[in-house]
C-alpha cells in the first residue's frame, strides 16, 4: 500500500484529508452504469466530475475511488485524498492561488500514488486566478482527479468554457424508480435516427409512450403527423390531449438540404413549434437542438457563450430553440455533437455510416480532414436526455462526444476496432482531403457536456457489436 499520507498532512488546516473507501461494494451496485462510466474517463482523461442530484453523494465517490484504486485482486494501488473546496478556501488566505499551486506541486511528485477527489468544485470558479491554476492543472492530465458538484455548481462552471471544456462530466443518475416512470411521452420524429433511439430506450423506462413519423410512420409502426399542417396537428392533440412529455425530434437535420431548401428547413425546425405550442398545453417540452449553433472559432463552447451560425441549418436550430423557450414555460432545450449509432438497417446514412460502408470497399478510403466533429453514440444520447428529465431540468444544456475527430481519423478508428474485432484489416491507404457541401461547416463546434459520452473507439464497438447482432437475427430468421 502506498503511503503519502505524511507528506499531504502538512495541508489540512486547508481542507485535505485521507479518505478511507473500503467496503464499498454495495454502493458500486447501487451506481454501477455511473461508477463504471467515470472510470473509463478518468482512465482516458485523468479526470471525472460527478453531477449529484442529492442522491448518495458520498456513496458514489466512495464506490468510484475504490473501484479506480485497486487492481483486478483487490490490491490498492493508491490512496484517495480529498480536498474540500469550501474549506481550501476559506482557509487558504487573501491568495489561495499561491497554496493552491504549492499543494498541485506536491500532488504532482506523488501523482502516481494517489486519487485526488475534490468536493463543492465550483467554489474554484470564485477567483479568475484559481479558474487558470485548475485549468492548467487538469489540462496536464498527470494526477488523476474525481470531483463532485450539483445541477447549479455545473451551470457555474459551464461559464467557464476553457475550464469546464477540460473536465469530464458524469449526470449521476437518480436511483431507479421500482417500476416504470408513470408519465406519457409523444416523441415527434419517431422515424428519425436519434428519434428511433430515444423510442427504444423510453418505450422501456416510461408507462405510455407513442411515435410520430412521416413518409416512413405506417412502414415504423408509427403514427403519421404532418407537422407543417396545423390542421393535423390541432386533431392529433384532439385525439391524444394529456401528454406529460413531448419530444421534438422531427425536422430537417441536414445543414447541406438546409441550405439548398430553406424554406422547408425554417418551417420545419422553427414554425412547426409555435404550431405545436397552441394545441399541446402543459407539457413538458423538449427540443433537440444542434452544435451547429456556433460558428466554430472559438470553443469550447457553454451553453450561454454566444451563438453565431454559419449556415442557415444552424439559423433554424438557433430559432427553434428560441421559439421553444418562448412558446413552453419550463422547456428543456438539448443541443447534441455528431450522432452515430444503429437502430436498424433501414437507418438514415451518417458520417460514421458512410466511413464504416467505405471501410468494406476494396479500394483507399478518402475522408475530410478539416472538421472537427465530436461524435455521440445514440444510446448515450439519449440516456443523457433521459436523465436531464429525471433531474426536472430546463432551460438549455448540451452533450457531444469527448474527443475532437476529424473523419480521417475517424476511419482509422473504425478500422483499428473492427480489425480488433474481426481480425479483418482494412489494407488501403485512408487519405484526408478537404471536403465541402452547400453549406458553410464550423470548423470545431466543442461544447461543454452536461454528461459525458463514451470515447468514440467503444462506441463503435458498441456499435460494430450491435450490428453483428442484428445480421446474426437475420441469418437464423429470428
Amino acid at each position: 500500500m502506498p503511503n503519502v499520507s505524511n507528506t499531504l498532512r502538512q495541508y489540512s488546516e486547508l481542507g485535505i484529508s485521507r479518505l478511507e473507501v473500503s467496503n464499498s461494494q454495495l454502493k458500486v451496485s447501487l451506481f454501477g452504469a455511473d461508477v463504471d462510466r467515470a472510470i473509463s474517463l478518468l482512465s482516458k482523461f485523468n479526470n471525472a466530475v460527478f453531477i449529484s442530484g442529492g442522491q448518495d453523494e458520498n456513496g458514489i465517490i466512495l464506490a468510484t475511488a475504490d473501484k479506480f484504486c485497486r487492481d483486478a485482486s483487490g490490491q490498492a494501488l493508491r490512496e484517495v485524498f480529498r480536498l474540500d473546496a469550501k474549506q481550501f478556501l476559506k482557509a487558504s488566505g487573501v491568495q489561495p492561488e499561491i497554496r493552491l499551486e504549492e499543494i498541485a506541486g506536491v500532488l504532482e511528485n506523488e501523482r502516481e500514488k494517489l486519487l485526488l477527489v475534490i468536493t463543492s468544485l465550483e467554489e474554484f470558479i470564485k477567483e479568475e486566478r484559481l479558474v487558470r491554476l485548475l485549468q492548467n492543472i487538469v489540462k496536464k492530465s498527470s494526477v488523476p482527479i474525481l470531483g463532485m458538484t450539483t445541477i447549479d455548481g455545473f451551470r457555474q462552471l459551464e461559464k467557464k468554457p476553457k475550464l469546464a471544456g477540460c473536465l469530464q462530466f458524469v449526470l449521476s443518475g437518480k436511483l431507479p424508480p421500482s417500476n416504470k416512470r408513470d408519465k406519457s411521452v409523444l416523441i415527434i420524429g419517431a422515424t428519425s435516427l436519434f428519434g428511433n433511439a430515444l423510442y427504444g430506450l423510453f418505450s422501456r423506462e416510461y408507462t405510455n409512450v407513442r411515435g410520430t413519423g412521416f413518409s416512413k410512420a405506417s412502414s415504423s409502426g408509427f403514427d403519421r403527423l404532418d407537422v407543417t399542417s396545423e390542421k393535423e396537428i390541432r386533431e392529433y392533440f384532439s385525439e391524444y390531449p394529456d401528454f406529460d412529455i413531448v419530444i421534438y425530434v422531427a425536422g430537417e437535420a441536414d445543414a447541406d438540404a438546409a441550405e439548398k431548401e430553406r424554406e422547408r428547413a425554417r418551417i420545419l425546425n422553427i414554425e412547426a413549434i409555435s404550431l405545436i405550442a397552441r394545441q399541446a398545453k402543459g407539457c413538458k417540452f423538449v427540443y433537440i437542438s444542434s452544435e451547429y449553433v456556433f460558428d466554430g472559432s472559438s470553443g469550447p463552447y457553454g451553453s450561454d457563450s454566444p451563438a453565431h451560425p454559419i449556415n442557415y441549418y444552424g439559423f433554424t436550430k438557433l430559432e427553434g430553440e428560441k421559439a421553444a423557450l418562448k412558446s413552453f414555460p419550463g422547456a428543456l432545450v438539448v443541443r447534441l455533437g455528431a450522432l452515430y449509432g444503429y437502430n436498424g438497417p433501414s437507418d438514415k446514412k451518417t458520417s460514421v455510416s458512410k466511413l464504416i460502408a467505405g471501410l468494406d470497399r476494396p479500394e483507399p478510403l478518402e475522408a475530410d480532414n478539416l472538421q472537427i466533429k465530436h461524435p455521440l453514440l445514440l444510446e448515450d444520447a439519449a440516456g443523457t436526455l433521459l436523465k436531464l428529465l429525471d433531474y426536472g431540468a430546463s432551460g438549455i444544456y448540451q452533450t457531444n462526444g469527448p474527443e475532437g475527430l476529424n473523419k480521417q481519423e475517424m476511419a482509422e478508428r473504425i478500422a483499428a476496432v473492427r480489425n480488433e474485432l474481426t481480425g479483418h484489416i482494412f489494407s488501403y491507404p485512408i487519405t484526408g482531403i478537404e471536403q465541402a457541401g452547400s453549406a458553410a461547416k464550423p470548423l470545431n463546434t466543442q461544447m461543454v457536456n452536461v454528461d459525458t459520452p463514451r470515447p468514440f473507439s467503444e462506441g463503435i464497438r458498441f456499435l460494430l457489436l450491435k450490428q453483428k447482432e442484428f445480421k446474426d437475427k437475420d441469418n437464423h430468421g429470428y
